[in-house]
């Protein structure tokens, strides 16, 4: 119950967020987050008694501490695209975007070594570890308070000057006028084929590697494998997974090359996940280390990725509206995978050979993943409007009148970056 509370809290979390960061701000939000979760920090700690046992109510506080953690877990989620709009420019914005959107599955894996490593089997340890993530939650807020602002002192650019100044792009169909989520902005997503297809197949992949992390464990215990074993792999997958970022983020910046990328990541975790299937027997330890450290380097750069070409293909609407709802639906649908895969895992209890009913799930849902991704094919309509304003701006600058600058439209007869 207590990790799935995250995954239930998302949906409202999400709406908590787009609503706090329409209010008040980037800085506002954060710190607000930021309290909540150390208010939640000390519930989770007074809930354990000196003996790392349980005080009279002690499952209640931590109930209510770990959903006041939840609560606040989208508004950092979310809010990777949306401070890298707001504070960088469009040569630095997709590596922003990769390093922001890398701080929750770092934060997933600091989260999987610390327990293992300071709680015993019998339960010993859990006031430390309760301690260490109270001191570092109020850390965090400190450094927040301190050091965080709400935007910098001018636009980083064109997209971010509309936002600031309050105007309606003259290209667009959208007004954001209804606060967050409002109808607007829904019926809009909704009209956006190519929005549903990104999100769903974003959504049940990042189901799938939630499911993963959750199961890790338990699917190779029952090969034989040990706990630790399961450790080495969830640190490979995120070990190789931050390297892929790191060469993919670069790429990102200097090609804007999105939908290939996205789609060449794709396929090859497609093919990964074929040949985790494949080795998951026992015996195979190696085969293991190799297949899981391959898939982290394909899956994980799928974040970013998938962000960059949501915010593109449904500019102007807010990112953190149009990430939100990717990731609340991904948590809804890995809490029925997660259950599912256990499921089967519980019913396999031994090895059966690759032709098993959860490998066919791994498999399975990929499928789906690939068609709705591999049919993507959005515009790049924020690139497109910085695009077209550059292009003003250097034909006023070449004008040797006194004419004011125009703020460029895009048409159908457009020029439109596009991929070969």
């Amino acid at each position: 119950m207590l990790s799935v509370v995250f995954m239930i809290l998302y949906i409202p979390g999400t709406y908590l967020a787009s609503y706090l960061f329409e209010r008040f701000g980037l800085r506002g939000t954060i710190l607000a987050a930021n309290t909540l979760n150390v208010a939640g920090s000390v519930l989770r700690f007074a809930s354990i008694g000196t003996d790392s046992t349980a005080n009279n109510g002690g499952y209640a506080l931590l109930l209510i501490g770990q959903g006041m953690c939840g609560l606040v877990q989208p508004i950092f989620v979310n809010a990777a695209a949306l401070i890298a709009a707001t504070w960088f420019a469009l040569e630095q914005r997709d590596l922003a975007t990769v390093i922001a959107s890398m701080a929750n599955p770092i934060g997933t894996g600091v989260g999987q070594i610390l327990p293992a490593m300071l709680v015993s089997e019998e339960g010993s340890g859990m006031s430390l570890l309760l301690l260490i993530q109270f001191i570092i939650s109020g850390s965090i807020l400190m450094l927040a308070y301190f050091f965080f602002s709400d935007k910098p002192p001018t636009p980083p650019s064109y997209t971010e000057t509309l936002r600031y100044s309050h105007r309606v792009a003259d290209q667009s169909e959208i007004i954001q006028d209804g606060g967050p989520f409002s109808w607007t902005q829904i019926s809009s997503l909704l009209k956006n084929r190519n929005f549903i297809k990104l999100a769903f197949g974003f959504s049940i992949g990042l189901a799938y590697f939630n499911s993963l992390a959750t199961v890790l464990g338990q699917q190779v215990n029952i090969l034989g494998y040990t706990d630790n074993d399961a450790g080495i792999f969830g640190a490979l997958i995120l070990g190789f997974g931050l390297i892929g970022c790191a060469i993919v983020g670069p790429i990102m910046d200097a090609t804007h090359r999105y939908k290939t990328i996205l789609k060449t990541f794709s396929i090859m975790t497609f093919v990964t996940v074929l040949a985790l299937c494949g080795s998951l027997r026992p015996d195979n330890h190696m085969a293991l280390l190799i297949i899981f450290s391959i898939l982290g380097f394909f899956v994980l750069p799928l974040l970013p990725l998938s962000f960059e070409c949501m915010v593109e293909c449904t500019y102007p609407v807010s990112e953190e509206v149009t990430n939100g709802i990717m990731l609340s639906m991904g948590n809804i649908l890995s809490i029925g995978i997660t259950f599912a895969w256990q499921s089967l895992i519980e019913k396999t209890r031994r090895y059966r050979g690759i032709y098993v009913s959860y490998n066919f799930l791994q498999a399975g849902i990929f499928v789906v993943c690939g068609f709705f991704i591999l049919s993507f094919n959005g515009d790049y309509n924020r690139l497109n409007a910085e695009k077209a304003y550059r292009e003003v701006s250097d034909r006023n600058r070449t004008d040797s009148s006194n004419n004011p600058t125009i703020i460029p439209k895009l048409s159908s007869n457009s020029e439109k970056i596009q991929e070969a």
